[in-house]
């Protein structure tokens, strides 16, 4: 079982974290973490890994009713926020859709979706929020208990981690799904005890 992370850039320029992993071992698993940019680059990573399920960290879908983000845009009556980012208010603030970067993020998650439609199973995190439930202060000092991380992991590829870890979570049937699943939900661990499905995989 392959599962990728992507913690996606809401502009080509800036860089993309990824993570792969395999979980297939039966002695343990295996992780590998990147840095990507353009679109091409990660369908093309996508495609060679061809994981069982994508986690990303970016909005995959627009509120419902809406065409577009623009605010001149006839479907702007359909709002800023999905059902997902209501509900995940719980846990903390988020920024709304039409936010400058967020806008920026959201299409380009979107155009993901439209480019893997129908090949690859794709779900939403949101790391931070990932983080505060399994209570995690110092992210790569609780990823290193359980996975064997390189000394110059970035942020990016860090959360591309949490975004894995929480397919992880998924498979294991240790999550909850925000929002509505007609309009797009995003998956989060269901609590700190998600962690004890990690306990049987020794560090490769």
């Amino acid at each position: 079982m392959k599962i990728m992370g992507i913690d996606l850039a809401g502009k080509v320029d800036n860089p993309t974290g990824i993570c792969v992993l395999n979980a297939d071992k039966v002695s343990g698993y295996e992780i590998y973490l990147g840095t990507l940019y353009s679109d091409e680059e990660v369908l093309e990573k996508i495609s060679a890994v061809q994981p069982s399920l994508i986690v990303v960290d970016a909005p995959l879908s627009l509120p419902k009713g809406r065409c577009c983000l623009e605010k001149e845009c006839e479907c702007a009556v359909g709002g800023h926020f999905r059902q997902s980012e209501r509900e995940i208010r719980r846990y903390g603030s988020v920024l709304p859709l039409t936010f400058t970067g967020m806008k920026m993020l959201t299409m380009r998650g979107v155009g993901l979706v439209r480019a893997l439609s129908g090949k690859f199973q794709l779900k939403e995190t949101h790391p931070r929020t990932v983080q505060k439930i399994l209570g995690w202060e110092n992210l790569k000092n609780e990823l290193e208990n359980y996975f064997h991380l390189l000394p110059d992991a970035s942020e990016h590829e860090l959360d591309a981690a949490i975004a894995a870890l929480t397919g992880f979570f998924y498979f294991n049937d240790c999550y909850r799904e925000l929002g509505d699943v007609d309009e797009g939900t995003i998956i989060l661990p269901r609590g700190k005890d998600c962690l004890e499905s990690l306990e049987k995989f020794k560090k490769s």
